[in-house]
C-alpha cells in the first residue's frame, strides 16, 4: 500500500507547485504559503474525484452506460442486417481483473485526496 500512495501524493505535489508558481506569478498580493494551501486544495480535489472515478468503474457504473450504447448500435444495425447479432460480452475473467485493478487504485487516490484537502485546511489556519 506504501508505494501504491507514492503516485498520488506524487502527483499532488507536481500540481501543487505548478499551481504556487502560477498564482505566485499573476497574484502577488498573497504570500507563498496561501498559494501553497490553495495549490494542496485543487490537487486533492483532483486526485479525490480520480479515486471516485475509479471507484464508479470498479463498481460497473460505465458498464451501465456502456450497455445502453451497445443496445443503440445493435437496434440500428439490426435494421439493416436483420441476422446481426452482438459478440458475446467479455469474460468474467477479464472483467474481474479490469475490477481488482480499479479497486486498487481507489483507496489510494480517495485517502491521498482527503489527506490533501485536510492539510490544505489546517494550513489555512497558520
Amino acid at each position: 500500500m506504501r508505494f501504491q500512495l507514492f503516485r498520488p501524493i506524487l502527483i499532488a505535489l507536481i500540481l501543487s507547485v505548478l499551481y504556487t508558481i502560477w498564482a505566485s506569478v499573476t497574484d502577488s498580493t498573497h504570500s507563498l504559503f496561501y498559494h501553497f494551501s490553495g495549490g494542496l486544495f485543487i490537487s486533492g480535489f483532483i486526485l479525490l474525484a480520480i479515486g471516485l472515478f475509479s471507484n464508479m468503474s470498479a463498481n460497473g457504473f460505465f458498464k451501465g452506460l456502456t450497455a445502453g450504447f451497445k443496445k443503440q448500435r445493435e437496434a440500428k444495425l439490426r435494421e439493416v442486417d436483420g441476422d446481426y447479432y452482438e459478440d458475446e460480452d467479455e469474460e468474467q475473467e477479464i472483467f474481474e481483473e479490469k475490477r481488482t485493478r480499479a479497486l486498487k487504485r481507489t483507496a489510494p487516490y480517495l485517502s491521498s485526496g482527503l489527506l490533501c484537502i485536510v492539510l490544505s485546511l489546517l494550513l489555512s489556519f497558520i
